[in-house]
């Protein structure tokens, strides 16, 4: 039987997502699809499956991708699904729990947690310059129209401002966790 679950997930939350539906699949539900907003499970034995998602540079359809994506499955790990986005990918990859009993681990050393990491903060970077510039935008339309005040791009642009001081938040946070990365590897050189 499918289940359909409506959930959001901000891209800086991946870890989270990731426990959610490691969570599931604990509970006997295989994740089969995701969307932005929307995730199909089929039931299945629990804890039969570990998931671990994945933020890349370029589309899924990308040559470096694809090759990519052909070296995990010759791991034993599937590409359940993924989301493009501007410049990247979400990708969700399931293995199963017998062959992984840890969890799959992709980035295992810290030199790959700090490039991949880092494409998460280049990421943030282009949404907050493109949320800022959107909030300081639909602020200027809302208190300097013509016609007087323009509620609509007013209430859009506070909407955005707040978006936009999350979005900022979540990058000091990736640039913390890189700080961390970079640190721990000077202790182990």
């Amino acid at each position: 039987m499918r289940r359909v679950v409506h959930k959001i997930y901000w891209i800086w939350q991946l870890e989270k997502e990731e426990a959610w539906i490691n969570e599931m699949a604990s509970h006997g539900y295989a994740l089969e699809h995701a969307g932005r907003l929307t995730y199909s499970f089929d039931e299945t034995e629990p804890g039969k499956y570990t998931y671990k998602s994945l933020f890349l540079r370029g589309s899924a359809n990308s040559a470096e991708n694809i090759k990519y994506f052909r070296f995990l499955e010759e791991m034993g790990i599937k590409i359940v699904c993924f989301i493009n986005y501007p410049g990247t990918c979400w990708v969700y990859t399931r293995a199963p729990k017998e062959d992984f009993p840890d969890g799959i681990e992709i980035y295992s050393d810290i030199d790959s947690k700090i490039n991949y990491t880092g494409v998460m903060a280049g990421y943030m970077i282009f949404v907050n310059i493109i949320t800022c510039f959107a909030a300081m935008l639909n602020l200027s339309i809302g208190l300097n129209s013509r016609n007087g005040f323009a509620p609509v791009n007013l209430i859009m642009g506070i909407w955005l401002v707040a978006l936009f001081t999350a979005s900022v938040i979540a990058t000091v946070r990736i640039f913390i966790k890189i700080a961390r990365l970079k640190k721990e590897r000077a202790i182990h050189e």
